[in-house]
């Protein structure tokens, strides 16, 4: 894209907003390097934006069609059928701006030297001569000699100044209203404008700058993009990439110091870039004592001298939960949160199997993000990436479990809380950022080669091997390189890349085949195949090695507890209330709760909540109330009516008792559904008033029911059922 014809194509794109309706043709292919060679403009008076027609003369009504058929790809409508642009509604001022430059040019040639009038007594022609010749050279010699009561006069024309008449033309009409329909307000090519009007105006261009950036990106994702990929092989990895702007800032020389010296504690610098970008003698390093490097990898075992506890699953977790939200609920700083923490394990009131919310929401939030990016389009949608998720979330969990155990046992070598406290700052920075960024990396990549490997296993019967491929350049390392030209069914690839930490191989289709090679693999802890596991970060990594089995229970079941705090990310509308979908739905009954959800919403016009799922092997005794209305927190647990179970049939007071019973034990209001029954309402009704009111009456303490039937909501409260009122019920 590095490519003359990129710039003509952000011009012509740009250039739509001011002159309307633009056809972009991208056609110009070369022949030997598959590159796009040129963009070009097909002239407004060789189109027919009306009718998408391209025509040869100005005249002709008939001509190649450019939205339908084989040229559709290789062309760009930009704007509307009728767009005439932002020059359109400049053309009343430009003229008026011209006409009145003209008129100014015609009041100088005229009157720059105003009209002259000789005075004089004689009558005789040969003096008239003589002054008419003198006031012909007036304006040249600016000087007269006259004779007796003879004298000249400079009349005044007009009362008015047309200096002034015209610079309010020009300067507060024209000029003003052009730049603020082009920059979006006025006086920012004034040189007297005081400092705080020109930075305003700066940020006025900004944001028109920051406007047009964002507009071309869009045209590029949406249009553009998809045209290269099915003009030329070349672009076919676009079908996978987006464009997204560098607005990465230039710092200055003191700004790129700076940076270094406070980013030099966590992260390690190219001392020879340095030298080049400073021009600093850099000769050498000094070496810091360090009271913790280790490499990512090299996590050591739990601390022996750790006093082990029977924990309960939740020891900790008192926070409130959040409404719907599509970010995780953080401490107020992230400065804040570490304080805290350190403040903890320094007076000893937290355990390493305790965890710590801040931080496992951090290292998931991070992670998460960084896998959607990597996976695309329909991350929330998949039963894989689910799995991903619960697989971060543990990940997360396991390493802020390694981070508070390291900081617990070196706290034993410090005599006092400020220097431990600023050890544990860089330790936790460590974790926070440089580590974190390398996985977050590995995330991504390891969700994309999972995608692309599901497409891979779509088209096996076309290509139903895969080669091994790697970047082919000075920084492949040498195992990686190893495996370059290896072929297996797709089966057989339980291992792909990325292989290891920033790893940049990948796999190819191919219907070559098989040889007998076998992958080299040398980091075993991470290597894997997350389209066949489900798993991003393998049990053998060295977080989860980490973790003893005394204390998988309790870690693992904190960490799945975190979910009460999980966003929201998917949404429905439905009419002016949404339905929420939590990142942690419960896949096994999603859909009768997304149907149910949409029912409810409509019917009850409040918000609702598919809420999220603990598994519950991982807890003990955390209940999982389906539904949250109006709220996350008004708990209702969604029951289905289904008539037959097994080959029996299933009676309505038995299905509600038992769903009442149910009820009970999770402290919800019930959503019973009845979608599936198929008798007569006048039965049903009797059936269900019939149950609850026995069983409510008897022993049940249930707050609300709310009954589903006939794509109907209706919601019967604990009052009316103990009064037995159900006139008004499933009418």
């Amino acid at each position: 894209m590095e490519r003359p014809w990129f710039e003509d194509l952000v011009h012509l794109a740009l250039i739509s907003r001011f002159q309307g309706t633009t056809l972009i043709e991208i056609f110009d292919v070369d022949a030997e390097t598959q590159e796009l060679a040129a963009v070009s403009e097909i002239p407004q008076s060789n189109f027919i934006a009306q009718k998408g027609l391209i025509i040869k003369e100005e005249y002709d009504n008939n001509g190649v069609n450019y939205r339908e058929g084989i040229y559709r790809d290789y062309y760009l409508q930009m704007g509307g059928d009728w767009d005439l642009g932002m020059l359109n509604q400049l053309a009343m001022i430009v003229l008026a701006k011209k006409l009145g430059l003209g008129s100014w040019m015609s009041y100088v040639d005229k009157y720059g030297i105003p009209p002259i009038f000789a005075i004089t007594d004689r009558m005789d022609t040969g003096r008239r001569d003589e002054l008419f010749e003198m006031l012909s050279n007036f304006r040249q010699n600016m000087f007269a000699v006259l004779q007796g009561n003879e004298k000249i006069e400079v009349p005044r024309i007009s009362e008015t100044n047309p200096h002034n008449v015209f610079l309010s033309l020009i300067d507060d009409v024209c000029n003003k209203e052009i730049s603020k329909r082009v920059l979006g307000g006025t006086a920012s090519t004034d040189e007297q404008a005081y400092v705080g009007s020109a930075e305003v105006q700066e940020r006025v261009a900004q944001d028109r700058y920051e406007a047009d950036k964002l507009l071309f990106k869009y045209i590029f994702n949406t249009k553009i993009r998809q045209r290269l990929v099915k003009i030329s092989p070349l672009y076919k990895d676009f079908d996978k990439c987006t464009l997204e702007w560098n607005n990465q800032e230039t710092l200055s020389i003191n700004g790129y110091i700076d940076a270094v010296q406070k980013l030099s504690n966590s992260y390690e610098f190219d001392f020879e870039e340095i030298r080049q970008r400073t021009g600093l003698p850099i000769v050498g390093t000094k070496e810091l004592l360090q009271a913790y490097k280790p490499p990512v990898e090299a996590i050591a075992p739990t601390h022996p001298s750790l006093k082990k506890k029977d924990k309960t699953a939740g020891a900790g977790l008192t926070f409130a939960q959040p409404n719907a939200q599509t970010e995780l609920p953080f401490a107020a700083t992230w400065d804040a949160a570490t304080e805290q923490l350190v403040e903890q394990i320094w007076n000893g009131t937290l355990q390493a199997a305790d965890l710590n919310r801040d931080l496992v929401l951090k290292y998931y939030s991070g992670l998460n993000k960084a896998a959607k990016n990597g996976w695309g389009k329909g991350y929330y949608d998949s039963n894989l990436t689910r799995s991903f998720r619960e697989n971060l979330l543990k990940f997360s969990g396991a390493k802020s479990y390694v981070l508070i155990e390291k900081m617990i046992a070196g706290k034993e070598m410090f005599a006092d809380k400020e220097a431990f406290a600023n050890q544990a700052k860089k330790m936790i920075n460590l974790h926070n950022e440089t580590y974190q960024t390398v996985e977050e990396r590995f995330a991504a990549n390891a969700a994309s080669s999972a995608v692309v490997f599901q497409q891979f296993q779509q088209d096996a019967d076309l290509y139903p091997n895969l080669i091994f491929r790697t970047m082919g350049d000075g920084d492949v390392r040498p195992e990686h390189a190893a495996n370059e030209g290896v072929i297996k069914p797709i089966g057989q690839w339980t291992q792909i890349p990325p292989l290891d930490y920033n790893c940049r191989c990948k796999l190819e289709q191919t219907n070559e085949k098989p040889n007998d090679r076998d992958i080299t693999v040398k980091n075993e802890t991470v290597a894997n195949n997350a389209a066949m596991t489900g798993q991003v970060f393998i049990k053998k990594h060295s977080y989860f090695r980490a973790v003893p089995k005394t204390d998988k229970r309790a870690v693992f079941g904190n960490a799945e507890l975190m979910k009460k705090y999980m966003p929201y990310n998917n949404a429905k509308k439905i009419g002016d209330k949404t339905v929420f979908i939590s990142d942690f739905a419960d896949l096994k009954d999603l859909q009768d709760n997304i149907k149910a959800a949409e029912l409810l919403a409509k019917e009850l016009n409040k918000d609702v909540y598919i809420r999220y799922h603990i598994i519950p092997g991982n807890v003990k005794g955390e209940k999982n109330p389906e539904l949250g209305i109006e709220t996350p927190n008004k708990l209702y647990d969604l029951k289905t009516y289904r008539p037959v179970v097994e080959g029996k049939n299933v009676p309505v007071k038995n299905f509600v008792k038992n769903s009442l019973c149910t009820l009970q034990k999770q402290g919800a209001s019930g959503v019973l559904d009845f979608s599936g029954y198929n008798g007569n309402k006048a039965n049903l009704k009797s059936e269900i008033s019939k149950s609850l009111s026995e069983n409510i009456r008897s022993r049940v303490n249930v707050k609300n029911i709310i009954v589903a039937f006939d794509a109907k909501a209706y919601k019967i409260s604990r009052k009316q059922i103990l009064a037995n009122d159900f006139s008004n019920f499933m009418e």
